[in-house]
């Protein structure tokens, strides 16, 4: 199965475009960084744009139940999926960009994340999201029956955990973070 086609096997349209919608911002950040358009520590900007487009592919996620109900849209249920992963992709860019960043050494990094408490939360809201990652295939929710649901309803918790990242390091300017917690309640 490809991810612009349903369960059956069709070309799928809304599954099409949020393909195309979650690979837009890498292909951005790409071209951006190819034409030096990231400004004097283009590192630092292309951390900033992946941990953005994390936390909000997570709450697109996060708003496709309601909007199902709310449209009487149910086809919509079925990008779920590919977005929470999206969500997930992005924070994994994000954080080896930063290691990355920090030129690869990985001992720094660790001790960063254990002593500042907006990286702890971070990571821990990175290993949540690989672990629903993980256990989103079709095999793995057979596998896991009933208690895949209840494992992912962490999914709340690591929302939170991600923008309270969001909040505490983004300093002076809290316009989208404060934007993305309201979006969030």
């Amino acid at each position: 199965m490809t991810p612009w086609t349903d369960r059956a096997g069709k070309f799928s349209p809304l599954k099409a475009a949020v393909l195309a919608l979650t690979l837009a911002p890498a292909i951005w950040l790409i071209v951006q960084t190819s034409a030096g358009w990231l400004g004097a520590r283009p590192l630092t900007e292309a951390i900033h744009q992946t941990g953005d487009w994390a936390i909000r592919f997570l709450l697109l996620s996060l708003a496709v139940t309601p909007l199902r109900r709310i449209g009487q849209w149910p086809k919509l249920i079925n990008v779920r999926r590919m977005l929470g992963v999206t969500a997930f992709f992005y924070a994994f860019v994000h954080l080896t960009l930063y290691v990355a960043d920090q030129s690869w050494r990985i001992g720094f990094v660790v001790s960063e994340i254990a002593l500042r408490f907006y990286l702890t939360i971070g990571f821990v809201a990175l290993v949540g999201l690989a672990v629903l990652a993980a256990t989103s295939t079709d095999a793995m929710i057979r596998r896991l029956g009933g208690a895949w649901n209840r494992l992912h309803k962490i999914v709340y918790a690591i929302a939170i955990l991600g923008l309270l990242h969001f909040l505490i390091q983004s300093k002076l300017d809290v316009y989208e973070a404060t934007l993305m917690v309201g979006l969030f309640f």
